[in-house]
């Protein structure tokens, strides 16, 4: 953090995230986006936003199953600055049935990229996306678990998708062979 006594905040952007388990066991996924000024913003064909105001307010929920797959979408556009923006909410219902994994992102983009989405509404998929992989771990890991101690016998193999995709999860790195020895290569 700076120590310049003469910053001046201009800007929040607020992103949450919350996941939920509904009675008939599926996730839900709750995104909120926030954009609320520091300083006025100035239009030349609409009045201004003040400071304090938000400029976007944007929700967006998943339900997901446990195979990764989307069973239902509803996205709302809250606050925006032009009255069209909430226009492409009811096109995020594409997303119904896609499944999050290898080529999620580039299904999205090819979906709802530039003008058949919302920047804004879109950039909270990906977070949502991300929030259902941290909520369902321990599910997928518990079902493993149950099949085989041994993550070699797991049957998805999906699970193990966090092995060198994270520094700390690197195939030589100390928490693999801390937490899944059996998956550490032999050394030549």
């Amino acid at each position: 953090m700076s120590t310049d006594d003469s910053r001046q905040l201009v800007h929040t952007r607020q992103i949450t995230c919350r996941a939920f388990r509904l009675g008939n066991g599926l996730l839900e996924i709750e995104a909120t986006l926030g954009d609320e000024k520091g300083q006025q913003v100035d239009f030349r064909s609409r009045p201004a936003v003040p400071p304090g105001e938000f400029m976007h307010r944007m929700a967006l929920t998943l339900t997901i199953d446990d195979d990764y797959t989307i069973r239902d979408v509803r996205a709302s556009t809250l606050v925006a600055p032009w009255p069209m923006c909430g226009g492409t909410d009811d096109g995020y219902r594409k997303l119904v049935g896609l499944r999050i994994g290898p080529g999620f992102s580039q299904q999205v983009k090819q979906l709802l990229g530039g003008v058949q989405g919302c920047t804004h509404v879109t950039e909270l998929v990906a977070q949502a996306a991300n929030t259902y992989m941290q909520a369902s771990w321990p599910d997928r890991i518990a079902r493993q678990i149950a099949v085989s101690a041994d993550a070699r016998g797991w049957p998805d193999k999906s699970t193990l998708g966090f092995v060198n995709h994270c520094h700390a999860w690197r195939q030589d790195g100390a928490t693999l062979a801390q937490e899944y020895p059996e998956l550490v290569p032999p050394k030549p």
